[in-house]
């Protein structure tokens, strides 16, 4: 009894040190005045003059692929390359939609580049060793362009927000067997035409919302989101556990402090550690001020304040902010070190991850209502009247919504592995998902979210769950 009172003593020790770290933060950020500039490097939408009518679209989203490292999360390039070539091309026109976060920028890391130089040159490098390590992948899209009607159509997302640069268009682009400005690619944030609505879906989403999200800006824009993938979730994922390769897939992002809680075997040492680290460094990028208020490494942020006398001043920022990361890790490491050699009560683990897996379940339904929501809210809008098919990603958690008036949302999910429950440690069964829309009665497209077996067995449609489990994920959208 005396034990579990220590423990719930400490337990509220950390929530208000964490509160009190938050209202700080807070205040910091109400009093400090940050300006983004935008710059020249931008992307614009794709608009319905710009889409062919009644083409077939195949649309597929989140791959992330890495470079080819422990951090790379696409480990199925053979089935991809398969997908493309078997099923892609076929002898009619088709537009290969890849709606965000094809691309994995945030964890490709580089001997002697720099963690946060998120320059056009640092960009170029990391898509170059992202192309390197997936070649089946971007030959199977090159075999695709080469066909008579077909477009390859890149939408940007927050983990390849770097795309934005013309030098990481030009390297995709090369890959593919393209020049930059070959009418064959084109690039965009979002798609409008022929009765779809399609974008990478980011913005819905606090932790990775950007302020300018059609371009780069100056500070360079970095999220909360992109923060913890830098600072907390690349280091977690080279532990040996074995649920620290599928960590940075969680979503969503707000739900992180509850799946370390529900981590399996807390009572062993090394979970114990981990979870610790975690919770350290996320309570940490919680409470610091938005990364997006430091400068790109060895810039300043234009005009005036780019002059040679400012120069040094920046670099000497960007170093005291590297050197705060890498304490960050240091006194992440030391909590876990000590307070793992600490094992809480059974009864403690038993009730916390009781608890911590039911607030994931919220986390995740109140996640997939406010997108169902998002998307109502467009479909309802003037301009989207005659639209049928409301598409986005970035969640890893595959959807079709009836909207009504005809309207249907519907969210790709994920190729990459994802985990539905922490504790059990059960993953997805359906791997590959697709959004096929085709065109049976004239203008009017029909959408099917299918999952993508082997070239030998045709694709089969998406089941939302069974019966019961799509009763009780029932999306309310009023």
């Amino acid at each position: 009894m005396r034990g579990d009172r220590a423990a719930l003593t400490a337990l509220g020790t950390a929530i208000g040190l964490a509160s009190a770290a938050c209202g700080v933060r807070w205040i910091f950020l109400r009093l400090r005045r940050v300006i983004l500039v935008p710059t020249r490097h931008r992307t614009p939408p794709i608009g319905p003059a710009e889409i062919a009518p009644r083409q077939r679209r195949i649309v597929v989203s989140d791959l992330h692929l890495g470079g080819g490292d422990r951090l790379d999360d696409f480990d199925d390039d053979l089935a991809f390359a398969e997908f493309v070539d078997t099923y892609v091309c076929r002898d009619e026109p088709t537009d290969l939609i890849l709606a965000g976060d094809t691309v994995e920028f945030l964890q490709v890391r580089l001997p002697d580049l720099d963690d946060d130089d998120w320059s056009e040159q640092a960009a170029e490098r990391r898509i170059a060793t992202i192309i390197a390590a997936h070649p089946l992948v971007f030959a199977a899209l090159a075999r695709f362009v080469t066909g008579p009607e077909r477009q390859l159509t890149v939408l940007i997302g927050n983990h390849d927000f770097e795309l934005h640069y013309p030098a990481a268009k030009a390297r995709l682009a090369a890959a593919v067997g393209l020049s930059l400005g070959d009418p064959r690619l084109r690039f965009g944030v979002s798609y409008h035409g022929g009765g779809v609505y399609l974008v990478h879906g980011n913005q819905f989403d606090a932790w990775n919302r950007f302020v300018y999200f059609d371009g780069i800006s100056e500070p360079f824009e970095v999220v909360r989101g992109t923060q913890l993938v830098k600072e907390v979730i690349n280091d977690l994922e080279d532990d040996t556990l074995q649920i620290a390769p599928l960590i940075d897939n969680v979503k969503p992002t707000s739900a992180f402090f509850w799946y370390l809680l529900a981590l399996p075997r807390l009572r062993n040492k090394a979970s114990r550690q981990f979870f610790l680290r975690g919770v350290t460094g996320f309570l940490q990028v919680v409470a610091w001020p938005s990364p997006h208020q430091m400068p790109i490494t060895g810039r300043g942020p234009g005009g005036l304040l780019s002059a040679p006398i400012f120069l040094g001043l920046w670099a000497w920022v960007a170093n005291l902010r590297r050197q705060r990361v890498a304490r960050q890790r240091k006194l992440a490491r030391q909590v876990s070190e000590v307070a793992g050699d600490l094992p809480p009560p059974d009864q403690v683990i038993a009730q916390v991850q009781i608890e911590a897996t039911r607030q994931i379940r919220r986390e995740m339904r109140s996640f997939n209502n406010a997108y169902a929501r998002e998307m109502l809210r467009i479909a309802r809008q003037p301009e989207h009247c005659n639209d049928r098919v409301f598409v986005c990603g970035h969640t890893h958690q595959a959807l079709v919504v009836p909207l009504g008036a005809g309207q249907t949302y519907v969210n790709t999910g994920t190729w990459t592995e994802i985990i539905h429950d922490v504790a059990a440690m059960i993953r997805q069964e359906q791997r590959f998902p697709f959004l096929e829309i085709t065109y049976p009665e004239g203008d009017v497209p029909q959408s099917c979210l299918l999952v993508w077996l082997d070239s030998d067995d045709p694709p089969q449609p998406w089941q939302n769950g069974s019966a019961m489990e799509r009763r009780r994920r029932k999306i309310r959208l009023q």
